[in-house]
């Protein structure tokens, strides 16, 4: 159950009877920092992000939900930006790894970030196994960088690896 995860939203500072962020908090430990937050101007965006600090915390790991707003009316639209743009930007690194997957033998990778890459490619929709190969997977580019520009493009683009969860709050 998600409620044994670690909420990642913590000390909000709302009211005391704030419906929305009991919901909020469950969110973060259903999708912790897979967690893409368009954020609507209004009570959310006031407890979210006062000035000065943030009620959103993150993993061991230094990783967290990434929380943005817009001031104008056109939240929807702004997370619908947000969430084409992950899509896209995460097709065209499967498109990117399938080209180089393809090169086998010719490609200078090690045979370990050759078969996580497949894996990576193979489960592409799967968050859990995604976000698995997102621990690992950047260690092994980070390593391989210096033997070839397209494992450094790859290491550059490694933020795409877990499955992004995109949400439209407030």
């Amino acid at each position: 159950g998600s409620q044994f995860h670690q909420p990642l939203l913590e000390f909000h500072g709302a009211c005391a009877g704030c419906g929305e962020t009991p919901y909020v908090r469950l969110l973060t430990q259903m999708f912790g920092d897979r967690m893409m937050i368009a954020n609507a101007t209004g009570c959310s965006s006031i407890w979210g992000a006062p000035y000065g600090s943030t009620p959103y915390t993150t993993t061991r790991d230094g990783r967290g939900p990434a929380w943005a707003n817009s001031l104008f009316e056109d939240a929807a639209e702004f997370g619908m930006g947000m969430a084409v743009t992950t899509a896209v930007r995460r097709k065209a690194l499967r498109a990117r790894v399938q080209e180089m997957l393809l090169e086998g033998k010719d490609s200078p990778m090690s045979a370990e970030l050759y078969t996580q890459l497949n894996q990576w490619v193979e489960n592409f929709s799967n968050p859990k196994v995604c976000e698995a190969l997102s621990k690992s997977i950047p260690k092994l580019l980070a390593a391989e960088a210096s033997n070839d520009p397209a494992i450094e493009e790859l290491s550059g683009m490694s933020d795409l690896l877990p499955k992004i969860s995109n949400w439209i709050i407030g």
